[in-house]
């Protein structure tokens, strides 16, 4: 697969895919990993349906999402106000964000803190992260796209396969 590099280089501040995976390793480490490294590929898998890996953004007037997994704004305010100060604490000390200071916009900057605010929402809701790639798809469509969302199971799982070797 071959990459326009003037693309990624615009992409959320990234030089190559690699760098998502090692950022989603990382926040995951911090937050939590889930069963069979499921929380990793989720925060990969959401990034290649979101923003194609981060090699597209929102072409919308304001945009309706931020950051490599177009978090939106309900999502971004929902995760500031119920995330347990535990996680809160964690964020601050392995990667220096106050959660409670972020701005929304501030995702588009960040690829780490956007993978950041995408594992925090998903740890808010109440069922494990599935380890097969549809499981993990029809979670995302339920707990993250919503059924309010454009996007379906089965497209979920056609835009990961591209990106699937970065992960």
């Amino acid at each position: 697969m071959g990459f326009d590099m003037a693309k990624l280089l615009c992409g959320y501040g990234l030089v190559a895919p690699a760098q998502l995976k090692q950022f989603a390793q990382a926040v995951c480490d911090v937050l939590g990993r889930g069963d069979g490294n499921s929380a990793v590929y989720l925060l990969c898998e959401t990034a290649a349906v979101e923003t194609q890996y981060a090699t597209y953004r929102d072409l919308t007037p304001n945009g309706a999402g931020r950051g490599v997994c177009q978090c939106d704004e309900i999502a971004f305010k929902d995760v500031q106000q119920r995330t347990r100060q535990a996680d809160v604490d964690a964020v601050k000390a392995a990667f220096d964000f106050d959660l409670k200071k972020v701005q929304w916009d501030d995702l588009n900057l960040s690829p780490l803190l956007a993978f950041v605010f995408a594992r925090l929402h998903y740890k808010l809701k109440p069922e494990a992260i599935p380890q097969t790639l549809r499981g993990r798809a029809e979670y995302w469509k339920k707990y993250y796209n919503t059924a309010l969302g454009k996007g379906s199971v089965e497209e979920y799982i056609a835009r990961v396969k591209p990106w699937q070797v970065y992960f």
